[in-house]
């Protein structure tokens, strides 16, 4: 679970700001706002590579500030918009990076990590990409990669920042399907940011909408299309 109180966040000048928020487990939710309303900024706060720069975010229980870098691999995982350039690295091979924080110092898998990364690769589906290098791939496929790292992390929140931007339509419903299968399942906390509010209404109940107007980051439950364009847009 992640909770929010009275956060502030960007940069000096802060950018989007948030009262008492609770984001549970279990859940699918959805990100929106304009173009540079902070949404990949948030996300970036949450995994702890921005600075908040005033109140507190809570994650599991546990203060942010209180989480070292070596924990936090282990309670999230960040999905980044953009696939990191990797030539000669196979996909199964970087799909198992996601178990980077559980090896030992030589990063040897055992077992059970290579039961993870099976199992990973089987719930997106990309059996067949697992021995072609990462450089060879589409753009929508490194998206698919990218999230089975994050599933095989076994975290108990991912964060994804545009996860169906590079995706055609079927593969953007699949991608949502998985997600909201794997966070009902696997009882995870799962956010991503989106602009495809139609596709996205019918995965999802909870909405984080950046109020165009005031920069207030808001939660709403079960809202319509229109709702949501009037807070994020109008």
């Amino acid at each position: 679970m992640i909770a929010l109180k009275n956060i502030r966040i960007g940069y000096s000048d802060g950018l989007l700001h948030a009262e008492n928020i609770e984001l549970k487990s279990g859940t699918v939710y959805i990100l929106v706002g304009k173009n540079g309303a902070g949404k990949s900024t948030f996300l970036k706060t949450l995994s702890k590579q921005i600075p908040v720069l005033s109140g507190e975010i809570d994650i599991n229980g546990t203060s942010i500030g209180n989480i070292t870098a070596r924990e936090l691999p282990k309670e999230m995982s960040y999905v980044p918009v953009h696939f990191p350039h990797m030539d000669y690295v196979r996909s199964r091979e970087f799909i198992s990076a996601g178990r980077a924080p559980y090896t030992n110092a030589l990063g040897r898998l055992n077992e059970i990590d290579e039961n993870e990364i099976q199992s990973a690769i089987s719930t997106l589906g990309v059996e067949h990409l697992s021995d072609r290098f990462t450089s060879e791939l589409s753009d929508g496929e490194r998206q698919l990669v990218a999230i089975a790292k994050a599933v095989a992390q076994k975290t108990s929140i991912i964060l994804l920042d545009e996860p169906t931007a590079f995706l055609d339509y079927s593969n953007k419903k699949k991608v949502l399907g998985i997600l909201k299968q794997t966070a009902e399942q696997l009882d995870k906390c799962i956010i991503l940011s989106a602009h495809d509010i139609d596709l996205c209404l019918d995965f999802a109940s909870y909405f984080l909408i950046v109020d165009a107007e005031t920069k207030e980051l808001k939660l709403l439950q079960d809202p319509s299309k229109e709702e949501i364009i009037k807070v994020a847009f109008d």
